[in-house]
């Protein structure tokens, strides 16, 4: 198993332990605990399927870090272009959004773009 996977494991391991410990001792207040044992849930699952997928291969070689670069600035590039539309629409109040709704939908469209551009990229196969 690489150390990375390893650490991943460990660490996920480390925070159900102390989200349950959380939970457990602390009466008032949930949201620390129950972060603490999603979060190392997903450090869990996350480190037992790349083990799986992998093993101790190889994960990533110079095209696809590339291809995965070229992806993340057309995604920036789009959220740029999208935060410069939500202020025009703000300006000339054709859109009200407060600033929550415009940072949720900011962060939104550039998580599923930029794993869209990263998507389709690699399933084209090169960027050049």
């Amino acid at each position: 198993m690489k150390q990375r996977n390893l650490n991943r494991l460990v660490v996920g391991v480390l925070m159900i332990i102390s989200g349950i410990a959380a939970l457990v001792l602390n009466t008032g207040e949930t949201a620390v605990g129950t972060t603490l044992f999603f979060a190392g849930c997903a450090f869990l699952a996350v480190g037992i399927v790349r083990h799986r997928q992998y093993g101790d291969d190889l994960e990533s070689d110079e095209r696809s870090r590339k291809t995965g670069a070229y992806g993340l600035s057309y995604a920036w590039l789009t959220g740029l272009f999208f935060m410069f539309a939500l202020f025009w629409l703000d300006y000339l109040n054709l859109l009200r959004l407060g600033t929550q709704g415009a940072l949720a939908l900011s962060i939104v469209v550039l998580a599923l773009s930029g794993r869209l551009y990263q998507v389709y990229l690699f399933w084209r196969g090169d960027v050049e």
